[in-house]
Order: C-alpha cells, then structure tokens, then sequence
C-alpha cells in the first residue's frame, strides 16, 4: 500500500460520508421512488457481486494484492469495476429518490473520483498482469461495453 492508495481510500470514504450526511430531500410519488429503489438495489447487488467475485483478492486500495489473481469471470466478465459501479448507481438511486441536488452532485464528484481512482488502479494492474490490456479492450469499466460494430458470428 503506497502513501497514494492511502489517500485516494480516505478520499474515496470522505464522499461517501459527506453523501450520507447530506439530509434527505422529500419522499417521491410511487413510480420514481420505484425507479429509484430498484437503482439503489441494482448498485447494491452489482458492488456485492463485485466482492463476492473477487473473494481474498478484495482489497479498497488501487494497488493489487500480491497474491491476488485477475477476475474476468461471473460480473467481471462484463465490468472492470462493479464495486465502484454500485456505488455509483446506489448513490444515484438514493439521490433521486429524494430529489436531491446536494447529494447528486456528490455523487457526480464520487463518478468522476472513480473515473481517477480507477485509471491509476489500471495501470497498476497492467504492469501486474499482462493480459489485462486485451481484458480492458473487452470489458467496459463501469458499465458493460456496448460495441455496435462487433461482428456477430
């Protein structure tokens, strides 16, 4: 763990505090806090896949564990990063729910936090394993690729 994952961790659990203390707004009519609910539990599912996936491998540091493997199975297959994914859509099902500003744009700032956090944790990964640059041309980063112009056999 380098002085840099230790930052980018407290930043990481600095958002996500300030999401949470953020009071909530007003309680919705029935379809968006449906919508919004389902987003929420979404997110939750997805970070948990996320974790169980992963197993000892989890560490909140960009920086691989030594023993730790690359994953390109169960949500994997489809997400580099489904635990910052969840939290993401978590975050945004939360913050609808209660049409709340404050907690969305701390969601926005926790987005592109990741966007950063998962760069760097990326290229730590390439120089760990070398197969992860034709995994990364396969596997969208946060939310599944989409790829209009695969040839479909």
């Amino acid at each position: 763990m380098s002085q840099k994952d230790l930052i980018l961790v407290i930043i990481q659990v600095a958002l996500m505090l300030l999401f949470i203390v953020i009071p909530a707004g007003y309680a919705p009519p029935m379809i968006p806090a449906f919508l919004s609910f389902m987003m929420t539990t979404a997110g939750i599912l997805i970070a948990s896949a996320g974790v169980l996936t992963i197993g000892k491998g989890f560490t909140p540091f960009p920086t691989p564990k030594v023993s730790g493997q690359l994953k390109q199975t169960g949500i994997y297959k489809y997400i580099r990063h489904p635990m910052y994914s969840g939290i993401i859509i978590a975050g945004l099902g939360i913050a609808f729910y209660n049409a709340n500003i404050p907690r969305l744009i701390v969601c926005i700032i926790l987005w592109i936090f990741f966007e950063y956090k998962s760069r760097y944790e990326e290229k730590l990964l390439e120089q760990k394993y070398p197969e992860y640059s034709q995994y990364k041309t396969v596997t969208g980063r946060f939310f599944p690729s989409v790829n209009i112009f695969k040839k479909v056999h």
